[in-house]
């Protein structure tokens, strides 16, 4: 890469360090660190009323991206949390498991204050991370919300193109790259969208690499259906019909496998349809958060 085309790239990371201050100030949410388990971690909370809503990033992903979900989920109250090594949290050294990294996520609610119950919702790496979550915590987890994501190692493979690029966090470093193969990666909105690649590579801060290892090793040996089954909240798992990353067969097999699942499909939605349709996708998960879905009684004898 020539000299004028990185200075080009500083610059668009100075302007998008102050595109993710008015975005954070847009959520309404209060950034904090907290000290969880001897690990430091950056965390947004957006308060409200009714049930708190844990969010899982994708791998390498700060909360940042999520911010437009956050704003049209009204006043759901909602936890964004940044893994050891992206966004502001400073890496860790620790043995990566998504059973680690849920500890992490459930301590981290309890260091803020939130003892009860809460909803997880998890996309892409964050869908393994949020199944483990409910899967090591029934009794707190009311409701399961699980996007572009699979059972984790054994899955339907995506497309290769998608995966190779994958491999590396080079999307988060390159903002030439993100434009130059966004719609390969992702599929969906960035499909003849170059201005797309841009904004979303506008709010992405790079992961240190060991924390790029960390996540790939954690979700390679990682498989949800041993255990699907037991998992007995109501889950809803949402996934884009142009998916080249997470194929859209994944969230058919989780939904049947999950007891009480119910699937959604957005049109058009590729990998990122959660940033990129945030309106549409904060409409069916709040119908899904505000749903009565208790089972009914047994009539008395």
């Amino acid at each position: 890469m020539n000299f004028s085309r990185r200075l080009g790239e500083a610059r668009a990371w100075g302007s998008a360090r102050e595109r993710q201050r008015i975005a954070l100030a847009e959520a309404g949410v209060e950034v904090g660190h907290a000290d969880v388990h001897g690990i430091r971690l950056r965390y947004a909370w957006r308060p409200g009323s009714g049930t708190p809503l844990l969010f899982c990033n994708g791998i390498g992903a700060n909360f940042e991206l999520v911010l437009p979900l956050v704003r049209s989920l009204h006043d759901v109250p909602v936890l964004l949390f940044d893994v050891p090594g992206t966004g502001g949290s400073p890496p860790a050294w620790f043995w990566p498991s998504l059973k680690r990294y849920a500890h992490l996520a459930v301590g981290l609610l309890d260091a803020i204050g939130q003892h009860g119950k809460f909803d997880v919702a998890g996309v892409s790496w964050g869908g393994g991370l949020a199944q483990r979550v409910a899967y090591d915590h029934p009794y707190r987890v009311r409701r399961l919300i699980l996007m572009a994501t699979s059972a984790g190692a054994v899955m339907v493979p995506g497309k290769m193109s998608a995966l190779v690029r994958m491999t590396t966090p080079q999307r988060y470093l390159s903002r030439t790259y993100m434009a130059r193969h966004a719609a390969t990666i992702y599929g969906g909105e960035m499909r003849g969208r170059p201005d797309h690649a841009i904004e979303f590579a506008g709010m992405t801060r790079a992961p240190s690499t060991r924390t790029y290892l960390q996540q790939l090793t954690a979700i390679a040996t990682f498989s949800s259906l041993p255990w699907l089954h037991r998992i007995d909240c109501p889950a809803l798992v949402m996934t884009g019909d142009d998916d080249p990353l997470v194929r859209p067969i994944n969230a058919y097999i989780l939904a049947g496998l999950l007891p009480r699942g119910r699937l959604h499909v957005m049109r058009g939605g590729g990998h990122l349809f959660l940033s990129l349709q945030p309106e549409a996708s904060a409409e069916v998960m709040l119908e899904f958060l505000r749903a009565d879905t208790l089972r009914p009684q047994p009539a008395p004898t």
